[in-house]
């Protein structure tokens, strides 16, 4: 197999000069290149054609330069546009796009202060480019943060990465019963129906316009809920089959209730109570980003807390407000304790939160998570925060496109949006799940949620699985993180990246298909603080996602750590370092 070698500065590919290095995904690799002056952004597949690739990067290349010329027909001006394609030396294919001076969703928000209204003329411009993919039988199917880009010279989204798109008449290019994509942002929908059809090994989940809505609602409720949205730490789940995540204006008191109404919708279990398609869902965002009330014209957050915290070594809080004070306060007794070198109770520290929690509860009328909202601005409309784009030759900076007939792309039954509103939760709904995180505060959990997201497998895992000769769940034992040695505790940390390892001495068939010096990549560490059915305080759950056999090359893969915990510290786990674990084709 050829694979793709990361190129340095001042390399060349095809002629084109490389600059440095954009991004490093899954299938290929981003740099920024330059040719007679011209700058362009050079997407290159991993690996060549013919090349035993079991990712099919070369096909997936294809696919999506394919997708990128029938946008190309009209074009739309926030969508990325292909300047042409060609081969790498080695045979690799690339893809030549303009490129894009800007700032990803997330970054742009923590970096730029954005105010509601001005997030909304985004979401808009998104909700319209959507709405040109769909009348071309396209869908883009990894929507998230990271795949939006905010142009720094005058304002304007641009879609990007079309590696996991799919037209009309496209072939299946994944063994998986879900289609390639991000799993935080995949529709609940998606995750039932690979529990219902888990020994149907043939059955593939149609993904359909409801999916694609449900992404938007999931990057509008991340920009409005998060005021660092790119910072690494653990995340309320938004794809949850037992429920939605909390409602936005929970968790920011900013958000107006007609916004925080749509964002609801957008993230419901039913799909038929999104909006019918991105139209709809188009309408409602223009209709919002004109409203005249003040409440529209302030930050999303306040920049003060979008600036990045000291790192003290604890986990962040997920929500801010009396909660976060809360944590805060608890915090600085521990320090206290520890410093002064005396040790509390657990029973009296538990009471002394509890009871702090509920004076809280009782000095407070307002039935959320959040503090209470910023006084209204002045009536003076505030300027907007980029300028005015001039319209560049051959491209409008708005944009209506007209129905296609027949279009394949799937949607809902039309209903009236506003008829399928879902009632609000009650005050009291909302106290209890309050009094659930304080509980878990008090008990010296971390006050996030730490357990993975439901999530399918890399693209090839499953390939990888049966060229192994793995059969799934089969049991393999090996050490957890490479840095320690087989007999060692260890502390996990939420979020912590490890590298797996296969000691010496394994026998029998493992000997055979997973041999010592077998090493796992990517390990993910959770840390779910709650108590097992034995007894121990809690457990760990590693999520590996690569796999290298001695003299063999590195292939993707769906390998799975459970353990339990021996003690649980601030939010840190303790466990031993040598344990089994089992390759997967989804979990859990």
């Amino acid at each position: 197999m050829t694979t793709l070698l990361r190129l340095p500065s001042g390399a060349m590919i095809d002629g084109w000069h490389v600059l440095r290095e954009l991004g490093d995904g899954g299938s290929a690799v981003v740099y920024l290149v330059q040719k007679d002056e011209q700058l362009r952004a050079l997407k290159v597949a991993r690996h060549r054609d013919a090349s035993g690739d079991a990712m099919q990067t070369h096909v997936r290349a294809m696919r999506e330069l394919t997708v990128l010329l029938l946008l190309m027909e009209q074009g739309h001006p926030n969508i990325i546009q292909p300047l042409g394609y060609g081969y790498a030396e080695a045979g690799n294919m690339y893809i030549a796009l303009e490129y894009v001076d800007g700032w990803t969703l997330g970054e742009w928000q923590e970096k730029k202060h954005p105010t509601l209204q001005e997030i909304l003329r985004v979401f808009a411009k998104l909700a319209s480019a959507l709405k040109y993919m769909h009348s071309k039988g396209i869908l883009h199917r990894d929507l998230k943060l990271s795949n939006v880009l905010i142009r720094k010279s005058d304002g304007e989204p641009v879609i990007i990465d079309f590696s996991c798109a799919t037209h009309t008449q496209a072939a299946d290019l994944t063994e998986s019963g879900l289609p390639p994509g991000t799993d935080r942002f995949r529709a609940p929908e998606q995750f039932k129906f690979l529990r219902e059809h888990r020994d149907e090994h043939r059955a593939r989940y149609a993904f359909q316009v409801a999916d694609e809505l449900f992404a938007v609602g999931a990057m509008l409720y991340e920009l409005l809920t998060d005021p660092r949205p790119t910072e690494a730490r653990p995340r309320e789940t938004l794809n949850s089959p037992f429920g939605p995540p909390s409602p936005a204006r929970g968790l920011n008191a900013r958000v107006p209730e007609a916004l925080g109404d749509l964002v609801d919708d957008l993230l419901s279990r039913d799909p038929a109570k999104r909006p019918v398609d991105t139209d709809a869902l188009h309408r409602e965002l223009v209709e919002l980003a004109a409203h005249p009330g003040a409440e529209y014209r302030v930050p999303a957050h306040p920049p003060s807390e979008q600036r990045r915290p000291e790192p003290v070594g604890e986990p962040v809080e997920r929500n801010p407000g009396r909660w976060g004070r809360l944590r805060a306060f608890r915090q600085r007794a521990v320090a206290g304790a520890r410093r002064s070198g005396k040790v509390l109770a657990a029973g009296t520290v538990t009471a002394v939160m509890l009871g702090a929690l509920v004076t809280l509860w009782m000095r407070s009328g307002v039935p959320t998570l959040s503090s209470a909202a910023p006084p209204a601005p002045p009536q003076t409309a505030a300027p907007d925060m980029s300028p005015a784009p001039e319209p560049m030759p051959g491209r409008e900076t708005a944009y209506v496109p007209q129905e296609e007939e027949g279009s394949p792309v799937k949607t809902q039954p039309p209903e009236d949006p506003k008829q399928a509103r879902r009632q609000k939760t009650s005050p009291g709904s909302d106290l209890r799940k309050a009094l659930t995180v304080g509980c878990a505060i008090a008990a010296g959990c971390t006050g996030a949620q730490v357990r993975p997201d439901p999530f399918t497998c890399p693209e090839g895992a499953v390939a990888t699985r049966k060229q192994l000769g793995w059969r799934e769940s089969e049991q393999f034992f090996l050490m957890m993180d490479d840095r320690y040695g087989e007999d060692d505790d260890v502390w996990h940390r939420v979020g912590d990246t490890v590298v797996g390892v296969v000691p010496k001495g394994v026998t029998g068939r493992q000997r055979e298909v997973a041999p010592p010096g077998t090493r796992f990549f990517g390990g993910k560490v959770y840390v779910v603080p709650e108590k097992t059915l034995t007894g121990k305080p809690g457990s760990i759950i590693v999520k590996y996602d690569r796999v290298k056999l001695p003299q063999q090359e590195e292939l993707p893969a769906c390998f799975i750590v459970e353990m339990s915990s021996e003690e649980l510290k601030d939010g840190a786990a303790r466990t031993g370092n040598s344990t089994a674990g089992r390759p997967v084709d989804y979990w859990p």
